[in-house]
């Protein structure tokens, strides 16, 4: 038996604890002894006796010494002591009753495990805080002043971060305002980044609502007249709007990342986008007025439009903040145009203007008036004067024309005999020229952002280059220095912990002085030559066990196949279904999920037998296994239940798709062949087979599913056999009835 001896490295540096450890040793020690010799049970049970006194005082005076120290974890010790004092006469009980010396040898090493953890993992653990409290016994003067202070910065920093700060310290002041100002510098480049990205997709969205709106006023047209105009006009109008959808897309695809307020504007748009093909329907199918018609899709413009105007909540320099105001006023009076469009074409075709219509047609053209102030107003008159011509230009003019007429008109209570036609087209001209300058002005914002990041870009990278020469230069300092004091001390740290960790290839070449260091680096290779001799008789240990545990494993594995199979067929016993049934059953309780099972029994199987012999039985039941496994899922369950009945349990499935699969095996099974020694065959087998699913209310476990399936298996034999029939759960009755679904 394993004795140990007591070793000055076990000592917690308090002398009554070293003590009691010594004595639990010497108690353990003469359990070894009495093992090994043989002794009689008299002499074992005093020894167990002794430990069990010894045990209890040693704690009390542990955890009194504990609760003098203060220690944090003396509740999770206290509960470890209690647990190894009731652990102890099971041992002994264990040890008395004992049949072989391998139980005998396991609690013996029990024994010194336990002590060897009890010291070495949890005494130690409250050596240091007793020291530091004065109630260890070993000799210590009080240091100076001076000794405490070096002690406590050695305590709260490592020896280069000591180094490197001394280099720090004088320019942590200008670090900070650096990386103040580099972040301020990201941050400005970070959001101008977002605007450009968005104003990628401004010229999709000024060309996706351009088509939009007049996809809006032809549809407005057609239903206005009828259906009798604008028919052609607008189906071409949705081809483009097709077009420019795609396109819009497809920019949204190449977005980075972005704004989380744009981004919701953005997927609120696609979701809406989404939408127009059941609204063309519905016009089509003539089953929207033109008043639904025009809400849709004002709806979706503005939500089109909101996008560009997401991007003044962005920090960005006032030229942009202008410029993106311009455009958005210029969006705004684009679309007011374009539901003025609208509204004219319906009341053109309709031949009058309805009061509330009309009012609403009035109030579109003071808002564009207001958006034409505000864009000239976040304009400068350089861009006015460029773009003249498409603020007040002859489309502008003939349509102003137009609405003169119709103003006047309504002053005398009648509408005119207007073309319908040439109002689209007067202001769809002018909308054209709105479009043309919302392009312009988009293309200002892109060269104006594109401008403001390179401008901030290139700060950015002046601030960054500086900052990283300060730093570079002060890190490159600090990192001589440190290597230069302490390379040797961490390289004999890491040496000294990979030793602790089980690692032996590292060797020290270099030759060290005759100091310290020289010294640490002698005693660490002997050390390395010891554990690697110590290793290497262990592994020859090991490896010898390991064969054997393997050759256990080996042997357990296969006595557990054999008992959870049918050695005949290879599919599951009846225990091993019942244990993994009921996991489904229970899954399929909880989460709601399907379950079903099928219970099959081959017909006239006794025939077989008295014809051909129990070993051709044997074969056919093979066989007729073989054929339902490969008709299965490999989620489903085969299990020979007894004799020639066989049940497979189908988690995920269905009372359809159960009797579905069932059908097949039973047309398989039909059509089988199997082939007997000489010259015999067996070529007319068929199944009878019985179905039912779980059912919260009628099946609760797995005994009732099988009962439920083996009462179905008995209507199919008595209803002729070959057949499959399915166990109803009656919902609509007060007890359950067997509906046979022949094949």
């Amino acid at each position: 038996m394993h004795k140990l001896e007591w070793d000055a490295g076990m000592s917690v540096g308090v002398d009554a604890i070293d003590n009691d450890h010594k004595m639990l040793l010497s108690l353990i020690n003469e359990i070894s002894d009495a093992i090994e010799h043989n002794k009689a049970t008299s002499v074992i049970e005093d020894v167990f006796e002794r430990l069990e006194v010894y045990v209890v005082e040693h704690f009390s005076r542990e955890e009194a010494l504990m609760r003098q120290c203060g220690y944090e974890d003396l509740k999770a010790h206290i509960r470890q002591h209690r647990k190894f004092i009731d652990k102890v006469p099971e041992l002994k009980r264990e040890l008395l009753n004992a049949d072989t010396t391998e139980v005998a040898a396991e609690i013996n090493l029990f024994l010194f495990d336990w002590l060897m953890n009890h010291i070495v993992g949890e005494d130690m653990c409250f050596a240091q805080l007793a020291h530091d409290q004065g109630l260890s016994t070993r000799n210590h003067r009080k240091p100076s002043c001076l000794r405490r202070l070096t002690a406590w910065l050695g305590s709260k920093l490592t020896l280069g971060r000591r180094i490197f700060l001394t280099a720090l310290i004088p320019i942590i002041g200008v670090s900070l305002l650096s990386v103040l100002v580099l972040w301020i510098s990201i941050q400005r480049v970070y959001h101008v980044q977002q605007l450009v990205s968005v104003t990628q997709v401004v010229h999709e969205i000024n060309d996706l609502s351009h088509n939009l709106q007049a996809e809006r006023g032809l549809s407005t047209g057609v239903i206005s007249t009828g259906y009798r105009q604008f028919q052609q006009e607008l189906l071409n109008q949705r081809a483009l709007t097709d077009l420019a959808v795609d396109t819009f897309v497809q920019r949204l695809k190449q977005l980075p990342e972005i704004d989380p307020l744009l981004s919701t504007q953005i997927q609120m748009t696609t979701a809406k986008l989404d939408e127009l093909a059941a609204l063309r329907s519905q016009i089509d199918l003539q089953s929207l007025n033109a008043t639904q018609a025009l809400g849709y899709y004002t709806t979706l413009i503005d939500s089109l439009q909101k996008i560009p105007e997401g991007t003044l909540q962005l920090e960005m320099g006032s030229e942009l903040v202008n410029s993106m105001t311009a455009y958005t006023a210029l969006l705004h009076m684009k679309e007011s145009a374009g539901r003025q469009r609208a509204i004219g074409t319906q009341a053109i075709a309709e031949g009058q203007f309805s009061p509330g219509l009309y009012q609403l047609y009035a109030s579109l053209i003071g808002e564009q008036r207001s958006f034409l102030k505000v864009f000239r107003q976040f304009t400068n008159q350089e861009q006015q004067q460029e773009w003249a011509s498409l603020i007040e230009g002859p489309a502008a003019i003939r349509a102003q024309g137009f609405e003169s007429l119709i103003n006047r008109s309504m002053q005398d209570d009648r509408l005119p005999q207007l073309d319908g036609q040439l109002w689209f087209a007067v202001t769809s001209a002018r909308i054209d020229e709105l479009k043309q300058l919302a392009d312009e002005l988009g293309r200002v914002i892109d060269r104006r952002a594109t401008q403001k990041v390179n401008d901030l870009k290139g700060g950015l990278y002046i601030t960054t280059a500086v900052l990283a020469v300060i730093l570079g230069l002060t890190i490159l300092l600090s990192w001589l220095l440190n290597r230069s004091v302490i390379e040797p001390v961490q390289r004999m740290t890491r040496a000294m912990t990979g030793l602790a960790k089980g690692g032996r290839d590292l060797r020290f070449t270099e030759h060290f002085a005759q100091d310290e260091l020289g010294r640490m680096a002698l005693a660490y290779e002997q050390c390395r030559r010891s554990l690697l001799r110590a290793d290497i008789s262990s592994a020859v240990s090991n490896h010898r066990q390991n064969i054997e545990l393997q050759a256990r494993i080996r042997e357990k594995e296969r006595f557990r196949m054999l008992a959870s199979t049918d050695p005949l067929t290879g599919a599951l016993n009846r225990r091993k279904f019942n244990e993994l049934a009921d996991n489904e059953v229970e899954r399929a309780q909880r989460y709601g999920r399907p379950l079903s099972v099928m219970m099959l029994d081959l017909d006239y199987f006794k025939r077989v037998n008295d014809t051909f012999g129990h070993a051709a039985g044997d074969d056919v039941l093979r066989a007729f296994y073989s054929t339902c496994f490969g008709r299965v899922r490999s989620t489903d369950i085969i299990s020979r239940l007894g004799g020639e009945e066989f049940a497979i349990l189908m988690p995920e499935t269905d009372i359809r798709q159960a009797f579905e699969l069932a059908s097949h095996i039973r047309e398989a099974i039909s059509r089988l062949v199997v082939e007997l020694s000489g010259q015999d065959k067996v070529s007319t087998l068929t199944v009878s087979i019985g179905v039912t699913a779980w059912n919260e209310t009628h099946a609760n476990s797995i005994s009732d599913m099988l009962e439920q399936a083996d009462q179905a298996l008995y209507f199919a034999k008595e209803s002729g056999r070959n057949r499959v029939v399915c166990f109803d759960d009656g919902c609509h009755h007060e007890t359950s009835r067997i509906r046979a679904l022949d094949a």
